[in-house]
């Protein structure tokens, strides 16, 4: 089943569902704030309009959130107006909405940081490491002695091309 439109109606189940409260909640808060005002059709049956969800939603983040009792979120609402705890209501919604790919930060600090690095992996620039024994005596080898095995061979120079290959990936961004 497809989810409805932002724009969409919402009966008081899916209104609940979507502001993760439940339905005698709403019904609550609506005899509490009289500006909470759905549409009721023949049964009673409540759609609750966009604007209604939002403002609901803002008070949802001044009583639980904020943990403001129900009696001063009267008196901010008197004061303020109904439009700031829209506002309210929207920001949150806004936030918790996936963001678009373009407006996500794929890449990890740590492979920022390793862009930022001045050396580029190769073979050709082997560095002598350290390499414990298992009787704890440290020796000093270089890589090239320790890469004769085919394997780690094989595993520097994908790491080589996994590495030319991003950054040809991110000048192409």
């Amino acid at each position: 089943m497809q989810g409805k439109t932002t724009r969409a109606f919402r009966t008081i189940s899916e209104a609940g569902d979507e502001l993760g409260l439940q339905p005698h909640v709403l019904r609550f808060w609506e005899s509490k704030f009289q500006d909470i005002k759905p549409i009721k059709r023949g049964g009673g049956r409540r759609f609750y309009r966009p604007e209604d969800i939002e403002f609901i939603r803002g008070i949802k983040v001044l009583l639980h959130e904020e943990k403001q009792p129900i009696r001063e979120v009267q008196k901010r609402i008197k004061s303020d107006g109904i439009k700031k705890v829209i506002k309210l209501g929207q920001s949150i919604a806004k936030a918790s909405r996936q963001k678009e790919i373009t407006d996500t930060t794929l890449i990890p600090e740590r492979i920022k940081f390793a862009e930022q690095s001045s050396t580029i992996l190769s073979a050709d620039k082997i560095e002598p490491v350290t390499v414990k024994n298992y009787n704890d005596t440290a020796r000093h080898e270089t890589i090239s002695d320790i890469s004769d095995n085919a394997d780690m061979q094989a595993a520097l120079e994908g790491l080589v091309t996994l590495r030319r290959r991003w950054l040809d990936f991110r000048s192409s961004i």
